[in-house]
């Protein structure tokens, strides 16, 4: 579903009655203060808008295109897109479930924090934690089995729109040489998601007496639930390729809601979320021993939306310190299409990664943004037992280190 806003209501009232007529589809509107939302599945409806009446008659330039995006309640359509993250690569777990236990060491914990759209609107929050680890490392077999967890908690908007995702992830690698310095993974993630909303929290056209707003005025909407839940699964496969220290090649393509889940809380059990294709492409280019340059490409589709970043970072290397860990420090720039800039800095220290981004806003929104997107933060910790082995292991990737 698509959904509008507008500001006038003696002009918005005729224009619905033209919109259910020229499009001949069910029409679903409510107020929240001075502003009428319409809600319909008429794909074009942008189109026939623009045949009856110009926007700037009815919307104020300044927010019109906040509310074309169908964020606030993206549970009412097939079309609502997925948590997403600009900082992928510190989710790895999420971005492909083929990367679960691939790591050197023996458990891995990890977890993000967004904030988006303070500047505009009441900011929505999103948090994200995950613990992975290989279950069994076949070092004879050149192969391990990997396992994880992932819990997702978004919420967006007046109404508190709500998403919880939890879900479990299996993996398997294997080598594709006797180096054991390139990989491919294939993985499965399997889980369930609620949804839900405050529908107490908007106002309604009813409520609207003599031009006052009463909110203890009756309304004649009726909302069948305020929350439901969804079994959700994905799958995904990814190469990695390491020939040297501070080179690597890493290469994912993943799916997700391959079921296909109903969800909406309307009436109409036949909308259905859309399967999520994506892919990324991540590389490590050591200049010297101290300079690295990490080149990342990212590009997810979900029907008619598209996400495609692209940018680097580039890491310096500090020398080993005495317990034989490299330290790095990070900085990076990306460019989300058509969409924002975002600047992203971190560092690691021994087995901890930390990271921070910023996203300015450049879409349609710039004008109600004023540039500003949001803040975004991520941290990733790997505990590993170190086990002293008197004779050399004949498996070279420190993948099989245990």
């Amino acid at each position: 579903m698509f959904f509008y806003y507008f500001f006038k209501k003696n002009h918005a009232n005729p224009l619905i009655k033209q919109i259910k007529v020229q499009t001949k589809t069910p029409i679903f509107q409510f107020s929240i203060k001075n502003c009428i939302f319409v809600f319909t599945n008429y794909v074009d409806i942008e189109s026939v808008i623009e045949k009856i009446i110009t926007y700037k008659q009815l919307i104020v330039n300044k927010v019109k295109n906040v509310f074309f995006l169908a964020i606030c309640l993206g549970c009412l359509s097939g079309t609502a897109q997925d948590i997403h993250n600009s900082q992928f690569w510190m989710h790895p777990v999420s971005l492909n479930p083929a990367a679960v236990g691939f790591f050197d060491g023996n458990l891995r914990i990890g977890g993000y924090n967004r904030t988006q759209w303070r500047s505009i609107t009441k900011p929505y929050q999103t948090v994200g934690i995950f613990a992975d680890l290989p279950l069994a490392k076949r070092a004879w077999k050149q192969d391990l089995f990997g396992f994880g967890v992932m819990m997702d908690y978004d919420q967006t908007g007046d109404s508190k729109f709500t998403t919880i995702n939890g879900n479990m992830l299996f993996s398997y690698a294997h080598a594709l040489n006797r180096r054991n310095n390139s990989f491919l993974m294939g993985g499965i993630s399997l889980g369930c998601v609620q949804r839900s909303w405050d529908y107490t929290a908007l106002s309604f056209n009813e409520q609207y007496v003599d031009g006052m707003f009463d909110p203890k005025s009756p309304i004649s909407e009726t909302f069948t639930n305020s929350n439901f839940w969804f079994f959700d699964c994905g799958t995904g496969l990814q190469w990695f390729y390491q020939p040297t220290h501070n080179t690597f090649y890493q290469a994912g393509f993943s799916l997700y809601h391959l079921n296909r889940p109903s969800v909406t809380m309307l009436a109409d059990r036949n909308v259905r979320l859309p399967v999520r294709y994506v892919f990324h492409l991540i590389s490590s280019v050591g200049i010297d021993d101290k300079n690295v340059i990490i080149p990342s490409f990212y590009w997810a589709a979900q029907r008619n939306f598209r996400e495609t970043i692209l940018g680097a970072h580039y890491a310096f290397q500090l020398p080993i310190d005495g317990r034989g860990y490299l330290n790095k420090l990070k900085a990076g720039l990306y460019y989300r299409w058509k969409d924002a800039l975002f600047t992203s800095f971190g560092a690691e220290y021994r087995r901890c990664t930390f990271s921070i981004a910023y996203d300015f806003n450049l879409s349609k929104l710039v004008k109600a943004s004023h540039v500003r997107g949001g803040v975004e933060l991520g941290f990733v910790y790997i505990f590993k037992k170190h086990k002293y082995i008197r004779k050399p292991s004949a498996i070279p990737c420190t993948v099989f280190d245990r």
